[in-house]
């Protein structure tokens, strides 16, 4: 990390008396809390489009012909 500081210190002017900054646990913590509520709200939402999306497909079936089983496997293709 002290490449990196060294580097935004001159980028941006900020003066050598500054020290760097420290890396708090706690903030590291609230970043992996936050991606994994993201992360599971992401996938709940895939899931429940790809549900929806499905029972549409199911309700509007044209051909009335086909059992519930031949639905199903068009349906999987």
């Amino acid at each position: 990390m002290n490449v990196q500081w060294q580097r935004y210190k001159e980028l941006e002017l900020v003066p050598d008396t500054i020290s760097a900054p420290k890396r708090r646990f706690e903030l590291f913590l609230l970043a992996a809390a936050w991606r994994s509520l993201v992360n599971a709200l992401m996938w709940e939402h895939f899931y429940e489009q790809r549900t929806d999306h499905l029972e549409r497909c199911w309700e509007n079936n044209l051909d009335k012909s086909e059992s519930g089983l031949q639905k199903l496997l068009r349906l999987m293709n």
